[in-house]
């Protein structure tokens, strides 16, 4: 089951999209901001973020912003009613697959998160990608956690491993000098550009 996000700012709009998606046999959550939709995604993992551009406190820009650097994974569709040439050109620069302007057909946004999702399923992530950069088996392990399962403490990811804290930073610190960064973030986004390339 896909889980996807709503941030809409529009009560009735948010109620509605989330009953739908539920509905649809999506696992759907909403929140009113983009400062509440990315403390969201800090805590869990979203196959689809669907987001209002125009919202009280940040705007969808900086959810956008959020997502496209902390987690490069995650589809994101755009529902606005305040269109323009230059905010659909920078969201499509910035990953967004869908652009809708309000009023839209709900039907149209069920297509929407339907065809994300089986683009991500057409592009397999394909870890052989990966085989030049030489890594050890261990920091394969400690990657597919953080990419499949989306596990990012190193607590989490010890104990899923029988391993203690020190080594998994160990590895984690081996593994951003392999990929010349020095977050985790940077870690996630560097090693999806890697696995999707055609």
């Amino acid at each position: 089951m896909a889980d996807i996000l709503i941030a809409e700012d529009e009560d009735v709009l948010r109620r509605n999209l989330t009953f739908i998606l539920n509905s649809s046999g999506y696992s759907a959550v909403s929140s009113r901001t983009s400062v509440e939709a990315i403390e969201l995604l800090k805590k869990r993992h979203f196959d689809v973020v669907i987001t209002d551009l125009v919202m009280p406190v940040k705007g969808g820009g900086e959810l956008i912003k959020h997502i496209s650097e902390h987690h490069p994974e995650t589809t994101i569709i755009v529902i606005t009613a305040y269109p323009s040439a230059d905010s659909a050109i920078d969201a499509i620069k910035k990953g967004v697959v869908d652009y809708f302007t309000k009023p839209f057909k709900t039907e149209d946004i069920l297509n929407a998160v339907k065809g994300a999702l089986e683009k991500k399923k057409e592009i397999p992530l394909t870890w052989e990608k990966l085989t030049p950069l030489g890594l050890t088996r261990r920091e394969e392990d400690i990657l597919r956690l953080i990419i499949e399962d989306g596990i990012t403490e190193n607590s989490e990811i010890a104990d899923k491993l029988s391993i203690k804290v020190a080594t998994v930073k160990e590895h984690l610190g081996n593994l951003y000098g392999k990929f010349g960064i020095n977050n985790m973030a940077s870690l996630i986004s560097a090693v999806i550009k890697i696995l999707r390339k055609p």
